[in-house]
This record gives C-alpha cells, structure tokens and sequence, in this order.
C-alpha cells in the first residue's frame, strides 16, 4: 500500500502531537498543583505572616509604652502614652479582624485564640492595675506594677511566636508541594522532550533520503530549463505529491510562452504606473504652491491685525478727548442745575453723565488693550498707602451696588505696609473686578478682601510655583473679590479672559459689555508682576483673587514683557485666613 507524502508526514505530525499533548496535559496538571498553591500563599501566608509580623510589632511597642509611662513623671506625658496604648489597642483589634479570614487549620485558629486572650488579659492587667498604680504612686523607676506584668507579657510573646511559627509551617508546606510538582514536572518533560527529538530524527532521516533523491531530479531538469532548453521534460514516477510537482514542472515549460506575453501585458501596467506618478507629483506642486499663498495670506492677516490695534489705539485717544470734554461740562450743568434748584434736570444729566463714562471706559479698556497689544504700556511705579485706595475705588463703585440692591462689604486688613506698584492700573484692576461683581450680582453680597500673604505661604500654596516678580519680594498682598451672584461653568471660565469675549454671550444682551475688561485686568496683573485666578460655581457666585508683590519690579525689556504675557494662568489660590483687626464695613442697599 502507498502512501502520499503528505500522508507521510502527517503521521510523523501525529506522533510528534500525542507526545506534545501528553507532555501538554502532564505539564497544565503540574501547573495547576502550583499555582493552587501558589495562590494560597498569596492570597492566606503571606498576609497571615505580615499579620504576625504586626501583631508582635504592636505587642513590642505596647510594653515600650509601659516602661515610658513609668519613666515620665509628667500627667501630660501620661495622658499621651495612654492615647497612644489605645492607638495600639485598636489596631491589635484590627489585626485580630483581619487575621480571621486567613486561618485554615484548627492549629492556627487554637494559635490565634490563645493570642487573643493572652492579649485580653494583658491590656486588662494594664488598664485596671498598672495605670492607676503607676499614677499613685510614680519615682521614676521600675514600678513593681510593671514587673508583675512580666508573667503575662511572657504568656502573650509566646502565643505570639506559635501563630508565627504556624503560619511559617503552613508556607513550607506550600512551598514543598510547589516544589515537588516543580521537579515532577521537569523530569517528564525532559523525557518525553527526548523521546520526541528520536521519533522525529528517525522519520525526518528516512523522508529526506527518498525526498532528497527525487527533488534532485527536478533540480537538474530545473536547470537545463533555465539554460534555455524548453523542450525538457521529468519523468512522473509513483503517485505522490512529487509526481504532481514533476507533472507540473512538465505544464509549467508548456506556458512559458504565455507568461513572455503576460509580461509584456505587465510592462505596460509599469508605464500607466509611471504616469499616475507623475501626476501625482502635480499634485503635490500644485499643494506646495497653495502652501506658499497661505503663509502670505497668514502674513496679510498678520499686517491687517498690527493695522487694526494701531487704528484702536487712534481712535480711542482720539475719543477720549471730547468724552472728557462732554463730562465735564456735563458735571458743570448739573452743577449750576442744582444751584439754581433745577432738580428736573439732574436726571437727564444724570443719564448723560452715566452714558459717558460707560463709553469713557469702553475707549479705555480698548485703548489699554491696544497698548498691551503693542507692548506699550508703562508702569509709574510709586509708593502709597492699600486702605485709603481700596476705600476710593469701594466709594466709587457703591453707585452701582446700591443699583443692584447689593450690600458692598470692605474686609480689609490694617496693618498692611506701603506697597510699591502703579496706583492708577491697581485702582482700575480693582474698579473692573468690583463693577464685573456688582453688575452679575442682584440683592446679594459683594466683598472686597486685602490681606497680607507672607513669600513662604504663597510659594507653598502654589505647590511651589510662584511668578518671577515674586522673587524680589518677601511677601505679597491678595485682593479678592467675592460675590454671590449668577456664578460660572467650567466651559465659561476657560473663555472668560479672552479679548472681546464674554463668559456667556447671552449676557451681552443683559448685561452689556465689550469683553475687553477681563482682559485688560488680566494683562495688567501679568505687567505687574502680578496673577490673576477665578474661582466660581454656577448660580452661586465668584471669587477674582489678584496677588502683587510688595514690590513691583517693570520689565526691562521687551523680551521680559513677553515672557511675563506668556506665563500660564496658574491654578486658583486658596483663600487664606489671616488675623487682623476689626474690618472696616461699608453697606449699601
């Protein structure tokens, strides 16, 4: 009976896989054992043996207390070492819990109990004999309350060793099964690995002399056909798949005419190839040219932006001049109206008034921003007092508390020193915030809050990041202002310090505003050396805190003002609790 190779070989395959598969199953059998036990280590020894470990540990330091609380003469000392031995006691009486689930034999549970006992009477002796003895009766040494201790101490040492030595016990155990299974395991795979390696040398040995011959056959016909010689053909002996091989060697010689055209047939696919190529690489002229349009286009963008802060900044100086002008005669009628008794006209002018100094700020604020935009802006860096200024710019925004049936609340530190900055920019940094709190907030509550924060406290509350400016000083001062008003989201608060942006562009309509005040405020800080953080839940308020250094350094040079632009808006400060005098007040309904 014949068999075809690939009959041959797969009964070689056969043998070599029930021997892998016996090898296989022996070996998962063998693994299995392990890590049974394995996990049982894991999961009950291991614990129990670091519980063990914890509990002589809390019975060492227990007795350590009971020596210190005879040394110590002091009661304070006493009180402390007694809450410490109640600290020991319940985390004895943790250990105890936790040890529960982890016993597996009688001889552990017999061990544990006795554990548990000796450690019962022993903090019994203690709390109801050697305490009261020792706070009667105290010289300092060796009480011979203490000594009678010893026995039961000795009592609790030793039921402590045997549950350590049980748990060890039980780990050696484990560890001999893991390791008997381990050498199991080893020696039958050695031996059938062996056994394989012969079987297969013997098929491999005998099918490769027979194999060998044939295929050198084709080898040679192989050649001769590669030479040139199309009209060889290979003898089909037996009925295998090297009779196929030689069968299809003899048609392979029959087509190779049709394969000389298939190539031609292929060549021509090259060259439609080449062409879809070379398109391409159009393709990607034409996008490098585009490229090139949209870096000048980005380039006009750019010019058309410097075009657009230079026309603000003209524009707003150029405004300003006459709304100067329109106040103040604005001020001087009201004046001679209320001179002359003419109280019909205070309202009107009132309004008149009111509207100007509305857009008076908005040409500031837009005038501010254009010079910040420029890098222009200036500090004029003197020396003043915070409490008379904060007291300005809190008289100055009462108006539009009392408005808003607001109550406007100075809390205001007085033992604040002189502080070196720009007053004017301070004053209007203050004086946007305080407006911002007044408008979004109706019959609530609105604080200003100046305190001193010492360099240390303020480096410590950032997780130790803190604005270059703040190095030069060795402490700051922190204004915050809070209200209960409409409050923010998060998705509100990521776009509130944007230019021309409002945290919600619904309150436009209400509210109205530019979206430039946060901004500049915000600028100003970072000139200043300065930051600036929001702190703010949706319906229920916001807090702005402002911090300055003492002492307020100006960038040297444009290079400095950038990077002082570009610092990142670090994470709002916590609000500080510092003692001072009585706050002064100022309500407005």
């Amino acid at each position: 009976m014949r068999f075809s190779l690939r009959a041959k070989l797969l009964g070689a395959f056969a043998i070599d896989l029930l021997l892998m598969m016996a090898l296989g199953t022996f070996a998962t059998y063998q693994m299995s054992r392990m890590n049974e036990k394995a996990a049982f280590i894991e999961a009950y020894t291991i614990p129990s043996l670091d519980l063990s470990d914890k509990i002589n540990a809390v019975i060492t330091r227990y007795r350590s207390l009971q020596l210190e609380y005879i040394i110590n003469n002091s009661g304070a000392d006493k009180d402390r070492i007694e809450a410490d031995m109640g600290q020991q006691e319940a985390l004895m009486k943790a250990f105890f819990t936790k040890y529960e689930p982890l016993i597996s034999t009688d001889t552990e549970r017999q061990a544990l109990d006795d554990v548990q006992w000796a450690w019962g009477s022993f903090v019994e002796a203690t709390r109801e004999r050697f305490i009261p003895a020792s706070r009667l009766n105290n010289t300092g040494s060796v009480q011979p309350a203490f000594n009678r201790l010893n026995p039961l101490y000795d009592d609790l040492t030793n039921a402590a060793e045997r549950l350590t030595r049980e748990s060890q016990a039980q780990a050696s155990a484990a560890l001999g099964v893991v390791g008997s299974a381990f050498q199991s395991a080893r020696t039958f795979i050695m031996v059938d690995t062996l056994l394989t390696l012969l079987i297969s040398a013997a098929i491999g040995l005998i099918l490769s002399a027979r194999i060998a011959l044939r295929i050198g056959r084709l080898t040679n016909a192989t050649r001769q056909v590669a030479a040139g010689d199309l009209d060889r053909k290979v003898d089909v002996v037996g009925s295998d798949e090297l009779s196929a091989l030689a069968s299809n060697f003899n048609a392979m010689v029959d087509s190779l005419h049709e394969q000389r055209s298939l190539l031609e047939q292929r060549n021509s696919e090259l060259q439609a190839s080449l062409q879809r190529q070379h398109q391409l690489m159009n393709d990607l002229m034409r996008g490098k040219e585009a490229e090139e349009q949209a870096e000048r286009a980005r380039a006009t963008a750019e010019a058309a932006s410097k075009a657009k802060t230079m026309f603000l900044a003209t524009m707003s100086h150029e405004l300003r001049t006459p709304l100067n002008a329109i106040l103040g005669y604005t001020q001087l009628i009201q004046l001679k109206a209320a001179m002359q008794g003419r109280s019909e006209m205070q309202s009107e002018l009132g309004r008149i008034r009111a509207a100007g100094k509305h857009l008076l700020t908005i040409v500031s604020n837009t005038l501010d921003f254009a010079k910040i935009e420029q890098g222009k802006m200036e500090l004029d860096l003197t020396s003043f007092t915070v409490v008379p200024l904060v007291r300005e710019v809190v008289e100055i925004v009462e108006p539009l508390a009392q408005e808003h049936r607001n109550m406007l609340i100075l809390d205001c530190a007085p033992e604040l020193d002189q502080l070196t900055s720009d007053s004017s920019k301070l004053r209007q940094i203050l004086f946007n915030l305080l407006s911002n709190a007044c408008k979004f907030t109706e019959d609530g509550r609105v604080t200003l809050r100046v305190m001193r924060i010492e360099h240390e406290e303020l480096r410590s509350e950032k997780s130790g990041t803190a604005n270059f400016s703040f190095l030069n000083s060795s402490c700051s001062i922190q204004f915050d202002v809070i209200d209960t008003g409409i409050g923010m989201s998060g998705e509100q608060i990521e776009r509130l310090f944007q230019p021309f942006t409002q945290a919600d562009p619904s309150t436009t309509r209400k509210y109205g505003g530019t979206g430039l005040g946060l901004a500049v405020t915000q600028e100003l800080c970072r000139i200043m050396g300065g930051t600036i953080a929001v702190q703010s839940e949706l319906g229920r308020g916001t807090t702005f805190s402002v911090t300055l250094p003492y002492q307020s350094e100006p960038p040297t040079s444009t290079a400095d003002y950038t990077a002082t632009r570009r610092l990142a808006l670090p994470e709002a400060l916590p609000v500080a609790t510092i003692p001072h005098n009585e706050p002064v007040h100022t309500e407005a309904r």
